[in-house]
């Protein structure tokens, strides 16, 4: 289960990796998440955040706001950290028209305009806002999601 101390309301923000990431690009990413999370704050007050590296590929920021919720300048600093990332490792993570679909273990990203040909794939949904909807609707049928 992901972070499984925070609340289900949660707010979550995925991004993805045009590309896999490898062993020492995942060992930096979280290293600097790790500094990142510790240190992210609104108005002062720190934030309950974590985040992690999933698939090879994927990026997820969790904000537990139930005690000190994200402001707007909180989030434009995490974007700027995930844009720092991508830039520091030549990595798009704001390409939303690629989707990663998933099947029996084997990955590929897929143009949002060619997901019906995946249709019995799974896709991981970016549009994923809060910490429920990450654990329960995440990955889901290409044919039962927003996409198709």
């Amino acid at each position: 289960m992901y972070f499984p101390e925070f609340h289900p309301e949660s707010k979550v923000w995925v991004y993805t990796a045009n590309r896999l990431l490898n062993q020492n690009e995942q060992v930096f990413i979280e290293k600097e998440l790790n500094i990142f999370t510790k240190n992210w704050a609104a108005h002062g007050s720190g934030l309950k955040a974590d985040g992690l590296i999933e698939h090879d590929r994927f990026i997820v920021l969790a904000v537990d706001e139930t005690t000190v919720g994200a402001s707007g300048c909180s989030i434009d600093s995490s974007v700027k950290f995930i844009k720092a990332i991508g830039k520091e490792l030549e990595v798009d993570f704001f390409d939303r028209l690629n989707l990663v679909v998933e099947k029996d273990g084997e990955f590929k990203r897929s143009h949002i305009s060619d997901l019906k040909e995946n249709a019995d794939w799974n896709v991981f949904n970016p549009m994923i806002t809060d910490l429920k909807g990450l654990r329960e609707d995440w990955k889901q049928k290409v044919s039962k999601s927003p996409f198709f």
